[in-house]
């Protein structure tokens, strides 16, 4: 009996060394690489869902996601933007949403970009299109600012400027390949 007790044990001790051994995955392995960001709950909130669908989640699968992620985000902006501008209440308000979509449609340019560096593990690429992204975030909002008018984007371009920050941060986590 002690030594079936004695194998049970041994056998356990395997299985755990084993699980600790394997590249981690799921919804665990993203919290692990998202505490490490400045907006741990976002990029978690943005990519869990997904993490299943990936046999070995780290630093480059979690920005990928985030990406992806962020260019549905910019694709709702953009909806709402177009929404909004036709019942808007002052004509700089028109405009300032109108500039916006032209923004939203730079910011996807740039997440093509990026998403072509991921491939590459190009992360001053990565970082390059994450800060020209959310700049156009910010020029968004700053075209409000300028008109002196109500915002019915800010929420999303606040999300989104947050959400190139974390891939800003996880392209650092990227090994470089020599």
């Amino acid at each position: 009996m002690a030594g079936a007790r004695a194998a049970l044990i041994v056998l356990a001790a395997a299985v755990v060394a084993l699980q600790l051994a394997s590249p981690a995955t799921g919804n665990a392995a993203v919290a692990e690489v998202c505490k490490n960001t400045p907006f741990p709950d976002l990029c978690t909130g943005s990519t869990t869902k997904h993490a299943e669908k990936y046999e070995t989640v780290d630093p480059l699968t979690v920005l990928g996601m985030q990406v992806d992620a962020f260019k549905k985000r910019v694709r709702a902006a953009s909806r709402r933007a177009k929404k909004e501008a036709k019942k808007a209440a002052s004509p700089e308000q028109k405009r300032a949403l109108n500039l916006c979509k032209t923004f939203y449609l730079d910011a996807g340019d740039n997440l093509g970009a990026c998403k072509r560096a991921i491939v590459f593990k190009d992360g001053v690429t990565i970082r390059a299109t994450m800060s020209m992204a959310a700049q156009d975030m910010q020029n968004c909002d700053e075209e409000f600012r300028k008109a002196a008018a109500k915002n019915p984007v800010c929420d999303l371009n606040r999300s989104l400027v947050e959400m190139a920050e974390n891939c800003r941060v996880l392209s650092n986590m990227i090994p470089t390949t020599s």
